[in-house]
């Protein structure tokens, strides 16, 4: 959807982000995604507060029931995995599947909202977002990220989707938003953490990060992303 929210408003998220405190983004610099994510509320500026306020409200949680035919939706107010993502020259996210479950609450995730801030957005710039046929293991559709442009999708395990390939140039900002429901259908995979497909054609970097973390511990995966991203971001200042 384009235009779903106020272009002003939207706007001023975007004059705000500046001001943003270096130490407030929480950095994923990895050969799997390059990128910066501020989920924090307390460090959020006023416009992007209000933001993400309304989607939280029952009136947006309602237009998101009627549009989807979900019932049950509960926002997540600690904006685990969502927030402002802004991926900067190279960046990138391989194709992935999302968290199936919030590791606290364990409700399913069952919806995301993305709404781009690129203004002046031009076609080779990078960071589209493709949608990949599971089966077939290919990109159907492409999503450019236009300043404005909302995209509701249904999460599920086999919902593919990332922009493998580096930026050309600028940056790429999207506000995230996650939504959830009790869910008591069991899936045969019930991702608890971002999953990544082997796809073919993949850098074989992406490759051996890929088998690092299915055979490491989760915690030893989690402390290697956080020290490479952190040491990653230092460079950046």
């Amino acid at each position: 959807m384009d235009r779903l929210f106020d272009p002003a408003h939207l706007s001023a998220v975007l004059k705000e982000s500046p001001d943003i405190r270096h130490e407030a983004w929480e950095p994923h610099y990895t050969r799997l995604q390059s990128k910066r994510i501020l989920n924090n509320l307390e460090d959020m500026p006023p416009a992007m507060l209000a933001y993400f306020e309304t989607l939280h409200s029952a009136a947006f949680v309602s237009f998101l029931e009627t549009l989807t035919g979900l019932s049950g939706l509960q926002p997540d107010l600690t904006l685990f995995g969502g927030g402002l993502h802004e991926a900067r020259h190279d960046g990138h996210f391989e194709i992935h599947v999302d968290f199936q479950k919030h590791p606290d609450t364990k409700l399913r995730n069952v919806l995301v909202v993305i709404t781009y801030l690129n203004e002046g957005w031009r076609e080779g710039d990078g960071g589209e977002l493709e949608l990949w046929d599971a089966f077939a293991c290919r990109p159907e559709v492409q999503v450019a990220p236009l300043f404005g442009r909302t995209l509701i999708m249904e999460q599920s395990e086999i919902a593919l989707h990332g922009y493998p390939r580096p930026l050309i140039t600028g940056s790429r900002r999207a506000l995230i938003t996650y939504f959830y429901k009790h869910d008591l259908q069991v899936f045969e995979r019930q991702f608890e953490s971002t999953y990544y497909l082997r796809r073919p054609g993949l850098p074989a970097d992406r490759r051996l990060q890929m088998a690092l973390r299915d055979y490491l511990p989760k915690p030893a995966v989690s402390a290697l992303r956080r020290l490479r991203s952190h040491l990653v971001y230092r460079k950046l200042k």
